[in-house]
């Protein structure tokens, strides 16, 4: 028996030395920026490895390097500006971070992987689009070497394709670097445990406590919050959800449904189970991220959309600056004119508000 239980001993030995081996290969030596997504996180984000040097000019103008994004943590993605697939649900996740955390000295740069057709004009209208007065955040120029050298510094992917529907196949993590230039994580987009890791490491790093539980948010301010008309007025990547109610929407799988409330909130929860035939984009889940309140708050919100605005004998349409929705230019619309100005019209009192705070960011 004794015999047995030394044998057993060494085994058990013998595989923890195994698996310390593996952790410290995982650690030490490069890897695919996806397999260090998948390593365990814990409370105190280790140190993977050092990021890669870079010199490359932001969506303003301003150059922007390793040296100079010193003394503060950033999180760092990879998109490109026409893509039609990952890169829209990246965007939305980068801006919900960003309005998840406010006020915090941390930085935000998502490098274009596609130096042929993102320049700083694209770049510029790309942030307008998404978060305009978010001076935290830079878009990245780059150039075709500077992005091989970027993309093996990173352990990512960012490789051009032959066609089909987008032009760059790139990994699709977020990337965690602390104020001296280390990697503190890497984050699988599509896992909601991992963004609310992300979260956790960033607060971790810059000595911020968890934020006191926020009141519930309206329907409102939510469907702008999480930039749900950023995908959906755009018909080449998601539905429209103006008049939705009712309607027949063919899936996937072929089979029709009948767009109810019930449906409304599974597509929200749990957008994989029931998507509508014809649309590339992957709708991100915001399951645990909504209390129960705040989801039929948005769901009451969008079953009363109207839908959307056609031009009509006597009636102009409008495109909303902040959402870009468009609106009927009726004499009862929301609308904010300046001295001497065009007026500028919009879908909701959250857009016009969010104008007339800061009305350059969304002037041409």
């Amino acid at each position: 028996m004794k015999q047995v239980l030394v044998i057993l001993g060494v085994l058990a030995i013998s595989a923890s030395f195994i698996a310390l081996l593996s952790i410290k290969r995982a650690l030490h030596e490069p890897a695919e920026a996806e397999d260090y997504a998948h390593l365990p996180k814990s409370e105190s984000p280790p140190a993977l490895f050092a990021s890669p040097d870079f010199s490359f000019r932001d969506h303003t103008g301003q150059t922007v390097t390793k040296a100079s994004l010193g003394g503060q943590p950033y999180v760092a993605n990879f998109i490109f500006t026409t893509c039609r697939t990952v890169c829209p649900l990246l965007t939305a996740k980068m801006v919900r971070l960003q309005r998840e955390l406010p006020g915090l000295p941390v930085r935000f740069v998502s490098f274009s992987v596609d130096p042929e057709h993102d320049t700083i004009e694209a770049l510029a209208a790309y942030a307008k689009q998404w978060n305009p007065d978010e001076v935290r955040w830079s878009l990245m120029e780059t150039t075709p070497p500077g992005l091989a050298d970027l993309a093996k510094g990173f352990h990512v992917t960012a490789d051009r394709t032959d066609g089909g529907l987008d032009a760059v196949m790139h990994s699709a993590v977020f990337v965690l670097v602390d104020q001296y230039g280390v990697v503190r994580g890497v984050f699988n987009s599509e896992e909601s445990d991992d963004f609310k890791a992300l979260m956790r490491d960033v607060r971790t790093l810059v000595g911020s406590k968890a934020p006191e539980p926020r009141p519930t948010r309206s329907g409102e301010v939510l469907f702008h919050e999480l930039s749900c008309a950023n995908c959906h007025e755009r018909p080449e990547l998601a539905p429209p959800l103006g008049g939705l109610l009712g309607q027949r929407r063919e899936l996937e799988t072929r089979l029709l449904v009948i767009a109810d409330e019930a449906y409304l909130k599974e597509s929200i929860v749990a957008p994989v189970a029931k998507r509508v035939a014809g649309y590339p984009l992957m709708m991100p889940s915001y399951a645990g991220h909504l209390s129960m309140d705040e989801l039929d708050a948005l769901v009451k919100y969008v079953v009363a959309l109207p839908p959307p605005a056609a031009p009509s004998p006597g009636v102009e349409v409008a495109i909303d600056p902040v959402c870009h929705m468009k609106v009927r230019v009726t004499p009862n619309a929301l609308r904010v004119q300046p001295d001497g100005g065009e007026p500028h019209y919009f879908c909701s009192e959250w857009c016009r508000a969010r104008f007339s705070e800061n009305p350059d960011a969304y002037r041409h």
